[in-house]
């Protein structure tokens, strides 16, 4: 008798959900395909990968400087500008800049990655400059950092692992990991 009721009030449950005002939300893969719409690199804790490449591999900090330059040149379809700087707290640093991605080497290696505003990068979990940091602290556990560096934060990524960020006025302005040239 019990079923019987539960399926008769089915048809009833289906119309009133039918004629709710509120939109149905978008399906999970929806949001995150249109995060990584205009990508060409994909950041993540560990290292970067072309967009382009779906499931390719990660180039991990601590790959060689030539195949991470060969990858990025390529989904960025241009070399890169090279630069170098002395004095970082880690020693000597090079650079790799490819728009607003600035990849970071020790010792020919790959030692992390910078992000300024700009297009063409986004993180692996969707995140990117120009996003408020309220709709990060929406979807991550973010934690401001008490630093000499104005607005610096660092947010618990989908894997567990640990992206630093700046912001100004609420904008999330820069996006890093692994081994930076900041002076604090």
């Amino acid at each position: 008798m019990i079923r019987a009721a539960s399926l008769a009030a089915l048809p009833i449950v289906i119309s009133l959900a039918a004629c709710s005002e509120e939109p149905a939300p978008e399906p999970a893969e929806m949001q995150v395909v249109d995060r990584f719409e205009d990508a060409r690199i994909v950041v993540n804790a560990n290292g970067l990968a072309a967009a382009s490449d779906k499931g390719a591999m990660v180039m991990r900090f601590g790959s060689p400087r030539a195949e991470v330059d060969a990858m990025a040149e390529s989904a960025w379809g241009e070399a890169g500008e090279k630069s170098r700087q002395e004095e970082c707290g880690a020693g000597a640093m090079d650079f790799t800049s490819y728009g607003p991605l600035q990849i970071a080497y020790q010792d020919d290696r790959f030692a992390g990655w910078f992000v300024r505003e700009g297009e063409g990068v986004v993180t692996s979990d969707g995140i990117r400059t120009g996003a408020t940091l309220e709709a990060l602290k929406s979807e991550r556990q973010v934690r401001e950092i008490d630093s000499t560096l104005p607005g610096e934060f660092e947010y618990t990524t989908g894997d567990f692992g640990t992206i630093r960020g700046f912001a100004e006025d609420g904008t999330i302005t820069a996006l890093q990991a692994g081994l930076s040239c900041f002076f604090r």
